[in-house]
Parts: structure tokens; C-alpha cells; sequence
């Protein structure tokens, strides 16, 4: 536990009053008994001269993660707001987690870093909260971070070398760079009739693009190439395997956000048929004919213009799988 004070936190915050937060910090956990007291950590060293408060979600662990973030909240009760669930929310799908955290946040601005994940600089909030409060065209601001295999299977590196300069959609969604412990966003943005819309479409798999993607609909996003917060990868994290029934999924993923984002459209097409072709390959060297032909037909009904380059690239796999 970090060796500080909740009063040499707040020395700094003009105000005691910690009910009116300028940034509220959301932590979402659940079994990160090794991970949780790191991310706390990387909260609480924060130097700022505005007041946050850290919203942690413990989703009903069967570890001791509960047992450490009560002990935080002992020691710094107007900072760290759990809230501890005694049943699991994740596993409805049903966006309980989304409205219980909606429900307690009151910042301007929302932080985020999931429990598993930390913030290396002590300096990052007030860095950007001071950018978007600078400049109001800005919904959203992100910043380079540390990729660490927990295994020790690679070294650390970089996520994503992300520049200091303002991004478009198309680019964070032909890549993944943004690194979701790295995001600093306007809560207003968060509470359009078209975000709960899309938040509620159950073909959206992937939350943390869909999020993105209103902030950059709402206005402008912003890199920074600092290097301030650590994606953990470890098994047992939150990123999905790889399945045929997550590919499906995945599908409609697509079609769904060309609905939302109709300016977006060619850049999704040529996401899906890459994605399509490469799945039905795989399903063509497994002898998987059936799920071959079921992504050809997906690929056909939603993107018509680009079935011949569906067949060329369909017809060099079976090629390859002939030899």
C-alpha cells in the first residue's frame, strides 16, 4: 500500500470537499487479488490540484480482492467509492455494470483503468485534465503505455507508439492503439441518447472501440507519447480467444457499428473481409466446410461490392490448402 496520507493527497485539491470530484477514476475488477493493490497504488500517487475520487467495481470476486480494497477504503474513505457486487453483473450482459458505475460517477471527466492494469506517472491526471480543459473541442485524450506479458514470454514494450498529435477514427479502428488505462474523457459524451442506443445493441462485443468511436462522433481525440500506464497481459485477462462463435460474433460486431458510424463505412468493409476471409481460410485447412461457407455467405449479404475480392482470396487459400 502506498505510503501516503488521504490528507497529503487532497493538500493540494483547493477544497475539501471531495463530493464535487473534477475526474472520477472507474475500476472495474474482479479476481485481480495479485494485480488490485498496484492499480490502488497508481491511483492514490496522483498529484493534482483538483479533487478525483477512484470508483472501484469488485463484480463479486471469489479471491481476496474485496478483502484488499477494504483496506484501501479504510485508509483513504473520501477517495476510494467501492462497490461491491454479491453477484456476479458481468455474466448477465445485460449493462448492469455500466449503469451502477453511470450511477456513481460525478466527474467532469472519467478516467479509466481496469484492475489488472496501473499508471506508471504521477503526473498523468493533471496532464490531461489540463489538456481538455484547454481545449473544449476534444472529447477525449490517450497516451502511450507499456505492453508487460505477466508469463515473462516477451519483454515489455511499447503498446502502441502513439504521437503527440490529434487522431481520426478510422485510425484507432484499423489498429488497436488506445490503450483503455490510458483514456481520459468528457462524461457528457458518455450520456447521449446515441451512446445508451449503441451501449444497449447487444451485436456490440467490444465496448472500449464503441466508446472511442462516440468520442471521436462527438468531437476531436488527442495522443500523447508519454509513457504512462501498464497493459498487463496475462491469462485469465479480459481479451477473448479466438472461436469461430466469437468470429460470427465478431461479424455482426461490424455490421452493427456501420449503422452507427455510416462515415466509417469503406474502412469497416475492409476490416470484415479481411477478417471474413482470413477466418474462412481457417476453417478451410481445419476442413471446417460448413463454417467456411457460412463466413462466404456473411461476407456476401453485407458486403456485395467486395465479393470478388472475397474470391480471389478465397480461391488462393483453397490453392494453398490443395499443396
Amino acid at each position: 500500500m502506498i505510503q501516503k496520507t488521504q490528507e497529503e493527497i487532497m493538500r493540494n485539491w483547493g477544497t475539501d470537499n471531495s463530493d464535487t470530484p473534477l475526474v472520477s477514476v472507474r475500476c472495474s475488477t474482479y479476481n485481480h487479488e495479485p494485480y488490485i493493490a498496484q492499480a490502488l497504488d497508481g491511483f492514490l500517487m496522483q498529484k493534482t490540484n483538483f479533487p478525483f475520487e477512484v470508483i472501484v467495481h469488485d463484480d463479486a470476486s471469489t479471491d481476496k480482492t474485496a478483502d484488499i480494497i477494504r483496506d484501501y477504503e479504510a485508509k483513504f474513505p473520501k477517495i476510494i467509492k467501492p462497490i461491491y457486487e454479491t453477484e456476479n453483473q458481468y455474466s448477465k450482459h445485460d449493462g448492469s455494470i455500466a449503469r451502477v458505475m453511470n450511477a456513481a460517477t460525478k466527474g467532469k471527466y472519467i478516467a479509466f483503468c481496469e484492475g489488472d492494469d496501473y499508471w506508471i506517472d504521477e503526473n498523468k491526471l493533471q496532464m490531461q485534465t489540463d489538456f481538455l480543459e484547454r481545449n473544449p473541442e476534444y472529447t477525449m485524450c490517450f497516451h502511450s503505455a507499456i505492453q508487460h506479458y505477466e508469463d515473462g514470454s516477451r519483454p515489455d514494450a511499447l503498446f502502441s507508439n502513439i504521437l503527440d498529435r490529434a487522431y481520426q477514427a478510422k485510425e484507432i479502428l484499423k489498429r488497436w492503439i488506445v490503450p483503455t488505462a490510458s483514456v481520459v474523457c468528457r462524461r457528457e459524451c458518455l450520456e447521449t441518447d446515441f451512446y445508451n442506443n449503441l451501449r444497449k445493441d447487444t451485436r456490440l462485443i467490444y465496448g472500449d472501440i464503441t466508446m472511442f468511436l462516440t468520442l471521436c462522433h462527438e468531437g476531436r481525440i488527442y495522443g500523447m507519447n508519454n509513457v504512462m500506464s501498464v497493459y498487463r497481459r496475462h491469462e485469465g485477462g479480459a481479451v477473448w480467444g479466438i472461436s469461430h462463435e466469437r468470429n460470427y460474433k465478431h461479424h455482426f460486431h461490424f455490421l452493427a457499428l456501420k449503422q452507427y458510424f455510416p462515415e466509417l463505412k469503406w474502412t469497416l468493409n475492409i476490416l470484415m473481409i479481411k477478417a471474413d476471409a482470413a477466418w474462412c481460410a481457417m476453417a478451410l485447412l481445419g476442413r471446417q466446410m460448413n463454417i467456411a461457407r457460412d463466413f462466404f455467405k456473411l461476407n456476401v449479404l453485407s458486403n456485395s461490392i467486395l465479393v470478388p475480392l472475397y474470391y480471389i482470396r478465397l480461391y488462393k487459400h483453397k490453392k494453398e490448402y490443395a499443396r
